[in-house]
């Protein structure tokens, strides 16, 4: 290695000045050119990346767990309409109506949304198809409640039923995770291709300025000038830039990771607690209009409840909550989608709508109690009463105080999101235009700083 340097420093040497100087003046370009071709590929991938995430991917997530509510709340609604005579529950035929109509809608927006092909469009299709089919036998199991003929409502019901949970909600979660992976692959290539790039960007602007600088050491020492005003604009600028566009590309990143890591993350969990949720409330009425299976509906809607909180032994909702409302505080043992989202708040008023959030499902956790209990003892009506209801302490009061407190978080991190990923957008932002202007004029500069001082040697 000393060996090498000791030949090239004596090949330096032999050099005359104007060689110097013109290979100062070629080397500033060249670095300029090696700046030029990081940051703009540097930059371009990073908003690729944050256009994935804020573009293409989640909103085809979100849409998918809106079609996942959409058709749970469906099945819902249609269950607590068999559950009294025809024409009795308004409710919850025209709440039925509403959620046929949000998965028209969002079927259609899932469909034009598609960036990943097949991986998605499949998952499309059979909602499509498989919906057609589930809404169908809705109906024969309607005309069957209109005639009285509860054998042939269960018997449609059940068929319905089984594409709902075999067919529907499996391809709304398939749709769900393609985009997902995708996120979490694009980000995780993120990470590393910006450091890539950022370093690339640091070696070539550093090498920019060294250059200029040891041009200005070579002046001030051959030619005894104290200093070249063009080289030092010139240097002035590349230090500026570097630091502007190092600044910019360090503040994008960690808007990405807000958007990605924290505000993504928990619109996911949150939208996915939801979405249970509904499972959950098809569930519980499913209970009640098909005694037959009622233990393997009453499973379905604990496991269900169990994936969203879970309290730890010995403790109830109440005291957990309670637990949470102690800044910094985590209960040991509390599990579920709403215990990753208390373990993981980070923007403000978002401990408050989470703890609401656990509080009225404690609270409808305890009106479902209830509502078995009258079941099992014998008071059939009175527990359909419970189950429809819609005044504070029935059942559909407190599940639409958890979709309030829900959509509450949910909207607190889809603002943070879509903060994030526009500052995002802003701070890379014309660098195509900035780039080569600038890099342009550090050129032209030093052409301008060093071309007088090569004239003296041509004269």
């Amino acid at each position: 290695m000393s060996q090498i340097i000791s030949v090239s420093t004596k090949a330096i040497s032999k050099l005359t000045t104007p060689q110097l100087l013109k290979g100062g003046l070629y080397l500033t370009w060249v670095a300029s050119i090696l700046i030029l071709i990081a940051v703009i590929t540097g930059i371009q991938r990073q908003r690729y990346a944050i256009k994935t995430v804020g573009e293409d991917s989640t909103p085809s997530i979100v849409t998918a767990q809106r079609l996942k509510d959409a058709l749970a709340g469906m099945d819902a609604y249609v269950v607590k309409e068999l559950l009294v005579p025809p024409g009795q529950n308004q409710v919850a035929v025209k709440g039925s109506e509403e959620r046929y109509q949000r998965v028209a809608e969002r079927l259609v927006a899932a469909a034009e949304n598609i960036s990943y092909g097949d991986k998605e469009r499949k998952p499309i299709e059979t909602m499509q198809l498989e919906f057609g089919k589930y809404v169908a036998k809705i109906q024969q199991a309607r005309d069957a409640h209109t005639r009285g003929d509860a054998n042939a409502v269960l018997v449609a019901y059940r068929a319905a039923a089984e594409i709902m949970d075999n067919k529907l909600l499996p391809a709304a979660d398939a749709l769900d995770e393609v985009n997902l992976r995708a996120i979490e692959n694009t980000y995780d290539k993120e990470k590393f291709t910006s450091s890539k790039f950022l370093f690339l960007i640091v070696i070539s602007g550093v090498l920019l300025i060294s250059i200029l600088v040891a041009l200005q050491l070579f002046l001030a020492r051959r030619m005894r000038r104290t200093f070249n005003p063009w080289l030092l604009v010139a240097s002035a600028i590349a230090i500026g830039f570097l630091n502007y566009t190092v600044g910019a590309f360090l503040s994008a990143s960690q808007h990405l990771r807000i958007a990605t890591e924290d505000a993504f993350m928990s619109i996911h969990g949150l939208r996915q607690a939801r979405a249970l949720t509904y499972i959950a409330n098809a569930a519980e009425s499913r209970y009640l209009l098909d005694p037959a299976f009622a233990s393997n509906h009453e499973q379905a809607f604990l496991k269900n409840i169990a994936k969203i909180a879970q309290v730890p032994n010995g403790q109830t909702f109440e005291t957990v909550a309670a637990g949470y409302t102690i800044e910094g505080k985590k209960v040991d043992g509390f599990t579920g989608y709403l215990a990753q989202e208390l373990n993981s708040m980070t923007f403000a008023g978002e401990r408050e709508a989470l703890i609401a959030n656990l509080r009225i499902l404690g609270t409808y956790l305890t009106i479902d109690q209830q509502l078995r209990q009258l079941e099992r003892s014998g008071k059939h009506q009175e527990a359909i009463a419970l189950c429809i209801g819609n005044n504070p302490g029935q059942s559909n009061w407190a599940f639409d105080e958890f979709r309030k407190a829900n959509q509450k978080a949910f909207d607190i991190n889809q603002a943070a999101f879509d903060k994030s990923i526009k500052q995002g957008f802003q701070d890379l932002d014309s660098f195509e235009i900035t780039t080569p202007v600038v890099l342009s004029a550090i050129a032209l500069l030093s052409l301008i700083g060093l071309l007088p001082r090569l004239k003296e040697y041509s004269a």
